[in-house]
């Protein structure tokens, strides 16, 4: 009977939930208050990430005669890790932004004081922000990882299409067939201290050196014009015939194949273009390779050293191995002394060998498992959101942009320093995937989480007026006591 009656005490606050979220006119008005600053948001923030994209990129697109399709293709498909990221930080400004003009226009006010909670004009904001996360999650497993695939893929593509354009000083260049490429310093369209070499040569190597020269394209060759250099031939079969040629000016033609671009198609795929399902089976796949190199670290260390290892632990197989070899001196005669300890060194290093590939195979457990964490806890970070801006806002009484655009960029930034910095942790296996995707979750909702219950118990409100006046004295003040 106790049971019944907790069953129906829940679904009847479902229910009053589900009315409070629709059926309340309240609601409704708090979601049209919400929906045009998302959208807005999600257009600006847009924009300036991929406008920041695009003056990045804009030396692969450039000079490259590519056809207007490719170049929307690229950034269509680019589009995508773009709008991952600008969702999350739409959600706080349009919740800063509603909430905020709310507060301002004391229609919270009016609202609580009619008899409607605090946490019940949040229900509206909650359910905005579960339907949002609910969306970002099936974007950020079924389109995300398609469309990083292909972006990559194009990328490469057309990166490749032009490689007389590709040349980084200080880098060897491996894109032209036959040839490798180091070019020292580039100053404007001229090369100085180049190198080239034919990286394919079986009967004669040929080695070029030139103190300057400059590329230029004809048709399906790329010309390299090159002055003040030597030429050096070596017969690689007999390493006996050798011929050195100086020049003031010579010119190598390299017919490429691939000057125009050419599409290709690839099953391999990285880490951010996989999905769930997939990522799981790379991490079956890594854990029994990683238990299989576990598994030959213990035969090993039971047939050397006659011990069963409970847990891998390479120290304490070093100091075993090092005590075992000063025992050996002491005890054994110098000969046999040193046979059995040549043989505990080469145990040692088979087993450094293992434990270096076994700490690789958990690091990419580890890489895998960060991302999948990541496709769950960005979404979730949209219902963080919105419990951190709504109480904010109705603190700060202020629903412009302004006060919501650096509010949001703040707490964006604090998301991203703590999600990036946790990335970096679990991909070297230093801390759990888990917790180095959900910290940041977790620091920022106990911050909405406090705002909320102070919001609903104090309404107190952060008075911007007051803050030219506050700095004011504070500069007087450090003027008088520098």
């Amino acid at each position: 009977m106790y049971i019944i009656l907790v069953k129906r005490s829940f679904f009847k606050k479902i229910g009053r939930l589900c009315w409070f979220s629709t059926g309340w006119i309240g609601a409704r008005y708090i979601y049209r208050e919400l929906i045009f600053p998302f959208l807005f948001s999600i257009g600006v923030v847009t924009f300036i990430l991929l406008a920041n994209f695009l003056i990045k990129s804009v030396d692969r697109l450039l000079g490259k005669g590519l056809p207007f399709g490719v170049i929307f293709e690229f950034l269509y498909l680019n589009l995508a890790w773009i709008v991952a990221m600008s969702v999350p930080m739409a959600v706080l400004v349009a919740t800063l932004m509603a909430y905020g003009r709310l507060a301002e226009d004391n229609e919270i006010t009016a609202m609580r004081s009619s008899g409607i909670s605090f946490t019940t004009i949040l229900v509206p904001g909650f359910i905005f922000g579960l339907v949002v996360s609910v969306v970002m999650l099936y974007f950020h497993d079924g389109v995300l990882p398609e469309f990083n695939h292909r972006a990559r893929l194009l990328t490469s593509d057309i990166y490749r299409k032009r490689p007389d354009l590709n040349i980084e000083p200080g880098y060897f260049i491996d894109d032209l067939p036959d040839y490798s490429i180091y070019v020292k310093e580039k100053v404007g369209e001229s090369l100085r201290k180049v190198t080239i070499y034919n990286k394919d040569a079986r009967d004669i190597q040929t080695t070029i050196y030139a103190d300057s020269g400059y590329i230029g394209v004809e048709g399906n060759t790329i010309l390299f014009t090159l002055f003040s250099g030597q030429i050096h031939e070596i017969d690689l079969k007999g390493l006996s015939d050798y011929r050195r040629i100086d020049f003031e000016r010579h010119r190598i033609a390299i017919p490429v194949d691939n000057l125009t671009l050419e599409r290709r198609e690839s099953e391999r795929r990285g880490d951010r273009e996989m999905t769930i399902k997939m990522m799981r089976a790379e991490v079956e796949r890594y854990s029994r390779e990683y238990q299989q190199v576990i598994a030959k670290i213990n035969n090993l260390v039971r047939k050397e050293l006659g011990d069963t290892l409970t847990s891998f632990d390479l120290k304490k197989i070093e100091k075993k191995v090092q005590t075992l070899q000063a025992e050996n001196l002491k005890n054994l005669p110098p000969a046999e002394a040193a046979r059995r300890n040549q043989k505990l060194t080469i145990f040692l290093n088979r087993i450094r060998s293992e434990s270096n590939l076994a700490l690789n195979y958990k690091k990419q457990i580890a890489k895998y498992n960060v991302e999948i964490q990541k496709k769950y806890s960005i979404p979730f970070a949209c219902i963080v959101f919105v419990l951190l801006g709504a109480p904010l806002g109705v603190i700060t009484r202020r629903g412009g942009i302004t006060v919501s655009a650096v509010l949001s960029i703040f707490f964006f930034l604090l998301y991203y320093v703590f999600l990036i910095g946790g990335e970096e942790l679990a991909d070297a296996a230093i801390i759990s995937p888990f917790w180095a995707m959900w910290t940041p979750n977790l620091i920022l909702l106990i911050v909405g989480i406090y705002l909320i219950y102070y919001t609903s118990s104090e309404q107190r409100v952060i008075d911007f007026s007051r803050f030219p006046y506050l700095f004011r004295r504070l500069n007087k003040k450090i003027k008088k006591n520098p």
